[in-house]
């Protein structure tokens, strides 16, 4: 069933098509802002939904910013699976094809700046912008199927911990397979489907623990702290050292020195992808004997 666009709708898309033809409807409606000086939405309006929008403006708007009802309950994994599937056949779309890796920035975060950067170039109209939208869509009608597939098999939520986010990138990379290479995955192809590289693999696991929704303190830290060491382990196995970015040297560098070797390792000639299986689930492993060790008391489950 289609949802209807309205700017005073409180319902959200539980389906990727939908929420696209959503934001197609918000810039038609309201005009399209192309973001030149930096913003992400366009002035005037008090709300996000009543701002001029942006191509990310319109797509956070259409996934429920400035829209949701405290008298309403949202059904909100299956929410997020329909922008996270929104967003990684819109951004390919817009990129001519699969998301090349960028190991400075995390798979998400490069995905929207690649949509608010197609928007701020050559000047694209409303309806240049409306017209991205819609075609996206239909594209995301053919990526739902393909997900679907008979025969794929299910991956249940795992606790969120380092481990749990490396057995789940190794359970998708045997479910996909792997290519190695400069893209996130197959040229014409969708993320949740596509053969992906090491380092994709690790980028989709974050994004499918990553707590929804985003006022939860204690699960965010629980995820922030999973995701960190999950790249902590992954590098330091597969550069056979501690890595590091010496003294006085911001986190972020080490972050980004951890996801070049990730990717650089599952690009290297004759890199199979029972080495990156075998990689991540010893990672894993020895995750979890760091616990075991550490032995915690058991908190919250905190499942994704």
């Amino acid at each position: 069933m289609t949802l209807h666009y309205s700017t005073e709708s409180t319902l959200l898309p539980t389906n990727a098509p939908d929420l696209l033809d959503w934001a197609a409807a918000h810039i038609e409606n309201r005009g399209f802002y192309d973001g030149r000086d930096g913003g992400l939405f366009g002035k005037g309006g008090t709300t996000t939904r009543l701002l001029v929008p942006s191509m990310v403006g319109a797509f956070n708007v259409a996934a429920g910013d400035g829209r949701r009802s405290s008298t309403r309950t949202y059904d909100y994994p299956a929410l997020y699976s329909a922008e996270r599937l929104a967003l990684d056949v819109l951004s390919d779309y817009l990129a001519g094809g699969a998301m090349p890796h960028d190991p400075h920035f995390e798979d998400e975060n490069h995905r929207r700046f690649t949509l608010q950067d197609w928007g701020r170039r050559e000047r694209r109209t409303r309806d240049e912008a409306a017209a991205a939208f819609r075609h996206a869509a239909r594209l995301a009608e053919r990526a739902q199927s393909a997900a679907a597939r008979p025969g794929r098999p299910s991956r249940p939520p795992q606790p969120i911990t380092a481990s749990g986010l490396l057995q789940w990138a190794a359970a998708h990379l045997e479910d996909v397979t792997m290519r190695p290479g400069g893209l996130t995955h197959d040229p014409e192809d969708y993320a949740d489907t596509a053969p992906c590289t090491l380092l994709h693999a690790v980028d989709r696991a974050q994004r499918i623990a990553k707590p929804i929704p985003a006022d939860q303190p204690l699960r965010f830290r629980a995820f922030h702290q999973a995701r960190d060491k999950a790249l902590q382990e992954l590098s330091n196995r597969l550069a056979g050292q501690e890595v590091t970015a010496g003294p006085d040297v911001p986190a972020y560098e080490v972050d980004r020195r951890r996801r070049e070797i990730i990717l650089t390792w599952g690009n290297e000639p004759g890199r199979t992808e029972g080495e990156a299986v075998a990689a991540l689930r010893a990672a894993a492993l020895a995750d979890e004997a760091e616990e075991a060790e550490e032995k915690q008391e058991p908190g919250e489950s905190l499942l994704f």
